[in-house]
């Protein structure tokens, strides 16, 4: 007789996620199993509780730096590169936006447990495009002073955007535009 085929932990986190996100953590486990194609009890084997399967599976997935930060100093115009940075932000958000949501809705959830657990990607996020903007005022193409508070609001909209995203405003978005927008804003204070 064939053997069935071995569910590793990651395909039951990623079934685990989609249901999750589905219908929130009063998700069954009965239903993921059946999903998954195993027993309730294998669930159990690899993860001790609901909430531990909860927990693990709603980690927000890693900021690829590398491919958002897609720019050099130097190159380009400055607010080309901040266009293209925070189209690639705003994607990641997107994706983000609807497992932190979750995430953070669980009434078992604690803030700084997560944080001794991991990183915010936002903070990573936050500080790869202080280091951007601090190495375009070390070539003069910016002023010095508002890196910082630039990168700070900036974020914020960006984040802003796929929240109002996500939750359903009613006003449809224009994403272009509204970073457009923001960078032709906070450039007026970035200007050399």
């Amino acid at each position: 007789m064939p053997r069935n085929k071995t569910i590793t932990d990651e395909e039951i986190l990623t079934m685990a996620r989609s249901l999750f996100l589905k219908e929130g953590a009063k998700a069954s486990t009965r239903t993921l199993a059946k999903m998954v194609g195993i027993s309730e009890s294998v669930i159990f084997q690899r993860f001790s509780t609901k909430e531990d399967l909860f927990f693990t599976a709603m980690v927000p997935p890693a900021a690829q730096l590398e491919a958002i930060f897609n720019i050099h100093p130097g190159d380009r115009e400055i607010v080309t590169n901040l266009i293209s940075v925070s189209l690639q932000i705003v994607i990641y958000f997107r994706e983000v936006m609807p497992i932190f949501l979750s995430l953070v809705s669980h009434p078992s959830f604690d803030m700084q447990i997560f944080l001794q657990r991991h990183t915010m990607p936002r903070i990573q996020i936050a500080n790869r495009l202080i280091e951007y903007l601090n190495a375009e005022a070390a070539l003069g193409r910016i002023q010095r002073g508002n890196v910082e508070a630039t990168a700070a609001m900036l974020l914020s909209h960006l984040h802003n955007l796929a929240l109002s995203e996500n939750i359903g405003d009613r006003q449809p978005i224009d994403t272009n535009r509204a970073i457009s927008d923001a960078i032709a804003a906070l450039w007026k204070g970035l200007a050399p």
